[in-house]
């Protein structure tokens, strides 16, 4: 299962879901005030985001650059390498994160962690299934097509 763009010719892709990735924020926090900030907001504000050399990253890059925002223009407290460590980052601090939606799904609905719109920015990317060319059927094939009918 891989995010991006990139392909290489030798491997078969299968599209399986979009994601989006969203700002938020810990509702003890004193940025959950905000319901929706501005790009020129959010290069200001306290900011934690995915490692360097991380597909999360690239697409909040790409994202930005839509707005002419370069990444050494935030204000970028630390960055991780995981999800898990920004959501549990964020219930101790002031800081906003860029996550997937669907890796907060329970912190938002707990009311946990917060969305914070920001005006004009969208951060979409697909994961896609990658196989070898040529090498469809078994197991592996017999997942996807059950992942791509249920977990849409």
């Amino acid at each position: 299962l891989v995010e991006g763009t990139a392909h290489q010719s030798t491997l078969h892709y299968t599209p399986f879901m979009k994601d989006e990735l969203v700002v938020v924020a810990h509702t003890g926090s004193l940025l959950a005030a905000y319901d929706e900030i501005t790009i020129e907001q959010l290069c200001t504000l306290p900011l934690v985001l995915r490692e360097n050399g991380s597909g999360t990253l690239d697409v909040v890059e790409a994202a930005l650059a839509e707005h002419q925002v370069k990444l050494s223009q935030l204000n970028v407290v630390l960055q991780m390498g995981s999800t898990e460590s920004i959501k549990l980052f964020l219930e101790n601090s002031e800081a906003l994160g860029i996550v997937s939606i669907r890796a907060v799904t329970r912190e938002l609905m707990s009311g946990r962690l917060k969305v914070i719109e920001v005006d004009g920015f969208h951060a979409e990317r697909m994961f896609t299934f990658a196989e070898p060319q040529g090498q469809n059927g078994g197991v592996e094939e017999s997942f996807i097509r059950y992942a791509c009918q249920n977990w849409r």
